[in-house]
């Protein structure tokens, strides 16, 4: 999986995961695995975390993350017109993509 695939999966799956309240890393996690039918592995999660805090998508309080206002109009616009997870990903590679530096 690319870097990008791999940021875009975290940040996907903390969206799902925080929806109702901020959400720990077992939950993300269980979250990818469900997305991907992989873990990821601790490397893989807290450095997509680490960028995703970085670039101001995501916060972290305590051990628990959840979107900013920034990422939640992100996570809108990846999944706008379409109902399946994997194209919601795809859309969310994507728009990740103007955070590159």
């Amino acid at each position: 999986m690319t870097d990008s695939q791999t940021k875009s999966w975290i940040f996907l799956s903390t969206a799902i995961a925080s929806q109702i309240e901020p959400a720990g890393i077992n939950s993300i996690s269980n979250i990818a695995d469900g997305i991907n039918h992989s873990i990821p592995t601790d490397k893989e999660l807290q450095s997509a975390l680490a960028w995703l805090t970085i670039t101001g998508l995501v916060t972290k309080k305590g051990k628990k993350y959840s979107l900013t206002e920034k990422g939640k109009m992100d996570y809108e616009t990846a999944s706008r017109q379409t109902s399946t997870i994997l194209k919601v990903w795809d859309n969310l590679e994507t728009v990740l993509l103007k955070y590159r530096t």
